[in-house]
């Protein structure tokens, strides 16, 4: 009898601690994770067909962050990239992200 109680202790044991172990991953695996930065993805309108032009800033780590300073940010790309963004380029949407473009962000 002693032997038996012995068995299913330990047997109790090990499923309560598989138990444990696939809660802390399951929680770990759902948590949010903290973002490294956003990407603003603006798509563009131009005679030298340059589509989209898109800028990482690891300083804003939330989409809010992201989508106040866009209008500002938007601005600036326009004004100090002429090699990058052509002259006559006109703002079709931009949106952030926290993936990167080439990602599907």
């Amino acid at each position: 009898m002693k032997k038996a109680m012995n068995c299913h202790t330990k047997v109790t044991t090990k499923i309560m601690t598989l138990l444990a172990v696939l809660g802390l991953l399951m929680s770990l695996g759902c948590s949010p994770e903290k973002a490294n930065g956003t990407f603003l993805i603006v798509q563009l309108e131009n005679s030298e067909n340059v589509k989209q032009y898109s800028v990482f800033n690891p300083y804003n780590r939330s989409i809010e962050k992201c989508n106040a300073s866009a209008k500002e940010a938007i601005s600036q790309i326009l004004s100090s990239n002429p090699m990058v963004v052509p002259k006559d380029s006109k703002v079709k949407s931009w949106r952030c992200s926290l993936t990167p473009p080439e990602s599907g962000g």
